[in-house]
């Protein structure tokens, strides 16, 4: 099913190449102002609706053109490997008196 707001996605993606920050409810309000007769506050779960779907898109653009870089590890630390990297001393194990 078509959505109302089908015919504004390319501006939306405008706004947000402009500001990238904005929010739904702050889009919802420009397109109240354009079009008062077709939108306002009501509107703003559907605005919700497709901000994410852009962004998510948006995001997925980014990591599908990023180039995998060299995978970096830190070198090891000397010592035990047991799990707590604790050496000395023992610290107490009776309850304090």
């Amino acid at each position: 099913m078509p959505s109302k707001l089908d015919p504004h996605v390319a501006t939306i993606e405008d706004w947000l190449a402009v500001e990238p920050q904005l929010t739904a409810l702050a889009i919802a309000g420009r397109l109240s102002k354009k079009q008062p007769e077709q939108f306002g506050t009501k509107q703003h779960s559907i605005v919700q609706r497709l901000l994410r779907a852009l962004r998510k898109k948006a995001a997925g653009k980014l990591f599908a053109h990023e180039p995998p870089g060299a995978a970096t590890t830190a070198d090891p630390l000397p010592g035990p490997v047991d799990g707590s990297g604790y050496q000395w001393p023992d610290p107490p194990t009776a309850p304090p008196a």
